[in-house]
């Protein structure tokens, strides 16, 4: 592989898991009882469409943007003082992959303020030659236009990128937009839709790592 793209939030950090935490406390003060399969199902979409995955699961709900607003904040908080830990081995994986002299990108759905912030409060941002982020396209992950657009700026064929994602959001995007995934565990538990859908799933990039050194040995 040539070039290998990385979703961020869930699949470099353990973000994810957090945020659930957040929403599963704002939904039960108004009453809500916020089930992990539904968030594993929204996990990897673009906040602008969180109100209507949300009302579609549970109808009309009053507070929703009071809710919304108060998520966000204390998102942009968590995201300032850096509580999100690192996935197991995913520094051990990039420097493997820079010693290889491939080619690091980020895609993700959070904006790209955002995303540099977290990037840089998590010493990551270094490993990375360029970022595809969720205020730079028009359609969100399950669309493939995000993955299109980092195909592009990476100057490579499809057959040479390598694609890690945590959600089936994300997954679905990479593959729809012709490249191959690796499905990282991490908060979304894998289903049978991932499985079919990606070339091997691991629980975090000390599995990666051990599986590429052992298949290049």
């Amino acid at each position: 592989m040539k070039v290998v793209l990385f979703d961020l939030d869930g699949t470099l950090i353990d973000s994810e898991r957090y945020y659930f935490s957040i929403w599963r406390e704002l939904m039960a003060r108004e009453g809500y009882c916020l089930e992990k399969d539904f968030y594993q199902s929204v996990v990897g979409s673009p906040t602008s469409v969180l109100k209507t995955l949300f009302q579609t699961h549970f109808g009309e709900i009053p507070m929703f943007d009071q809710l919304f607003e108060e998520f966000m904040d204390r998102r942009k908080r968590a995201q300032k003082n850096a509580v999100f830990p690192v996935t197991e081995g995913c520094c051990e994986y990039l420097d493997y992959l820079a010693g290889k002299e491939v080619i690091c990108g980020i895609v993700t759905s959070s904006y790209k303020k955002e995303a540099e912030r977290i990037l840089e409060n998590t010493s990551l941002a270094s490993y990375f030659s360029f970022g595809v982020y969720g205020d730079q396209v028009s359609k969100g992950k399950p669309d493939p236009e995000i993955y299109h657009k980092a195909i592009d700026i990476a100057c490579h064929p499809a057959d040479q990128i390598l694609v890690y994602e945590d959600s089936p959001n994300g997954i679905l995007s990479a593959v729809n937009a012709g490249l191959s995934c690796v499905h990282i565990k991490n908060f979304v538990d894998p289903t049978l839709e991932i499985e079919r859908l990606v070339e091997s799933s691991y629980a975090d990039f000390f599995e990666v790592l051990r599986s590429v050194t052992h298949s290049s040995s």
